[in-house]
C-alpha cells in the first residue's frame, strides 16, 4: 500500500502547490518506516495537500482512487495508530446557509465524505469561531444579510459523539497544530442527528448559534471503502 500511494498518487497524481516537496518527503518516510503516522504529518502540514486529498475523496475521482482508498485504510485500520484511537465527543464549527441548515432534522442520518477535522475541546472550537468572526469583520463580511434581513451564512457548532474504535484519531501530538486538540474523523462515517438546539457562546456576544449533536451509527451501516 505504502509504495503504491507514494509512486502513483503522491509522485504522479498531485498538482503542484507550495510545500509539495515536504509532502513527498513525508510519504517517503512512511514507505521506508511502514508507519502511517507520516501520512498524518503530511495531512496536517501547512500545505494544500489536505484540501487536494479531501476534494478528490469527496468527488470520487476515478484516477488514483485505489491509492486514496489505501490512505483511508491505513489511517483507519493500521495497528500502529491504535494508541491514538479516540472515543468521545469532538467539536467543529462551520458556516452554512439557512436552507442547508433546515436539512439537519432530528434522527436523519448523514455520512462524512472526506476526512473531517474537529477538536477535543469545545472552547478551542469556539476560539476558532472567534478568530473567524474577527477576520470577517476586518474584511467587512461579517453578518451579511439578504434583503429580507436573514443571514446569508450561519455559524453552527457540530458535536460528534464517536462510539467506535478507529472512527477517529486524536492526532494532536502528530499535528503541526499541537495546541488545537485535533480529532480527525474518518471518511464514510455515518452519524445520526441526535438534537438541534440554539446556544449562545461567549465568542458571539449577544448572537446565538445553532448546535447540532451527532451520534455515530452502528458500524454495520457503513459503506465499505
Amino acid at each position: 500500500m505504502f509504495e503504491k500511494i507514494e509512486k502513483n498518487y503522491i509522485n504522479k497524481g498531485l498538482p503542484h502547490f507550495d510545500g509539495i516537496d515536504n509532502i513527498k518527503r513525508f510519504f517517503t518516510k512512511a514507505t521506508e518506516e511502514r508507519d502511517p503516522i507520516w501520512i498524518i504529518k503530511a495531512y496536517t502540514a501547512e500545505t494544500d495537500f489536505y484540501k487536494v486529498l479531501n476534494t478528490d475523496i469527496a468527488r470520487g475521482a476515478s484516477q488514483y482512487q485505489n491509492e486514496r482508498r489505501y490512505i483511508i485504510a491505513l489511517l483507519w485500520h493500521h495497528p500502529k495508530l491504535d494508541y491514538i484511537s479516540f472515543i468521545g465527543a469532538s467539536y467543529r464549527v462551520m458556516q452554512i446557509n439557512p436552507d442547508d441548515l433546515q436539512k439537519y432534522q432530528q434522527n436523519c442520518s448523514l455520512m462524512t465524505k472526506s476526512f473531517l477535522s474537529s477538536s477535543i475541546d469545545q472552547k478551542l472550537a469556539e476560539l476558532f469561531l472567534a478568530r473567524k468572526e474577527s477576520s470577517q469583520e476586518q474584511k467587512q463580511i461579517s453578518g451579511r444579510t439578504k434583503l429580507d434581513g436573514t443571514f446569508i451564512k450561519l455559524w453552527v457548532m457540530c458535536v460528534y459523539n464517536i462510539k467506535y474504535r478507529r472512527t477517529a484519531l486524536h492526532i494532536e501530538n502528530s499535528s503541526q497544530y499541537a495546541n488545537e486538540g485535533e480529532i480527525l474523523i474518518m471518511p464514510y462515517t455515518v452519524f445520526k442527528v441526535k438534537s438541534v438546539k440554539h446556544i449562545q457562546p461567549s465568542s458571539l456576544g449577544n448572537q446565538s448559534m445553532t448546535q447540532i449533536e451527532f451520534e455515530e451509527c452502528d458500524q454495520y451501516f457503513y459503506i465499505q471503502t
